[in-house]
């Protein structure tokens, strides 16, 4: 199994406000995780945010590929150090919203192996880097990440709830997603000002292509762009869609005063096709017109 992971040196650099880092110390804690993560010997494995290693010390092990990536340059010569014992790891420098990861993993994604992905996310760009990972081109078996409660609590969201909102119906859209376990402040250093979650997702394969993953996204930043006002009213105010809304929802038979929290996710993939399907309509009556 290779060598046990070691504790952080205490000469290790201090933390870094501008990166976001809250470093996760309780040894409990992330033998939790690789619990919840369950690795296997055939997995390849990209670690977000890998600091000193303390993670990656317990998944090198065990795993068939693990490519660190860490964007502090002075964690760096550490996590290599940590590391080093491990053929199964590698490390990148770099910021994951910047780096290309199909080309990091591709020629170890064969004979139908998935990505799976980790990593305690800094709390300013966890929304971004989980829109990335949901978006990769290439075959992921799932996310498994730690994130600030409150971000926790909206990706996992249920209709008619306080948290549920564009987050909610675009992650829950991409895939099944799982609320974790909640981690305490005092698990980290710095001690953060708010509890941490840990929150897994699933892709879902669909059939959508990227026209109307488009207007997926469009009618519900659309739909949630007024929360406080009925979905009719609300979609009526956009400049693409307000004038085909009254069809759209009525095609769709929706309820035009029930309000966008209130929508399930299917019934926003539903109001999607039926979004396209008129657009498309229209594109073609005028493109008769223009004939005649």
């Amino acid at each position: 199994m290779g060598a046990r992971p070691h504790d952080v040196k205490s000469n290790a650099p201090g933390p870094k406000k501008q990166f976001g880092q809250h470093f996760l110390r309780d040894t409990g804690v992330l033998d939790r995780i690789l619990r919840w993560v369950k690795p296997a010997t055939a997995d390849i494995f990209v670690e977000i945010g890998a600091g000193d290693g303390a993670l990656s010390q317990r998944i090198a092990p065990i795993v068939n590929r693990l490519i660190a990536i860490e964007l502090d340059f002075d964690r760096i010569p550490q996590l290599e150090s940590a590391l080093a014992p491990y053929d199964s790891a590698t490390v990148v420098q770099g910021d994951i919203l910047k780096l290309d990861v199909p080309r990091l993993v591709l020629a170890d994604l064969h004979m139908g192996r998935k990505l799976r992905i980790i990593g305690n996310l800094p709390y300013n760009i966890a929304s971004p880097i989980i829109e990335k990972m949901l978006h990769l081109p290439v075959p992921v078996m799932d996310i498994h990440v730690m994130v600030q409660l409150e971000v926790a609590g909206r990706i996992t969201a249920e209709p008619g709830s306080r948290d549920y909102g564009f987050m909610s119906v675009h992650c829950q859209h991409h895939a099944r997603v799982e609320m974790g376990f909640k981690v305490s402040p005092a698990c980290f250093v710095p001690r953060p000002k708010v509890s941490s979650a840990t929150v897994s997702f699933h892709p879902i394969e669909r059939s959508m292509d990227a026209a109307l993953e488009a207007e997926f996204e469009e009618l519900c930043k659309a739909a949630f762009g007024y929360r406080r006002k009925t979905l009719a009213n609300s979609l009526s105010k956009h400049p693409a869609i307000g004038r085909i809304a009254p069809d759209l929802l009525q095609k769709a038979q929706i309820d035009g005063s029930r309000r966008a929290e209130q929508l399930s996710v299917s019934e926003y993939e539903r109001l999607t096709k039926i979004l396209h399907e008129l657009r498309t309509a229209t594109v073609r009556e005028r493109a008769q017109l223009i004939d005649d």
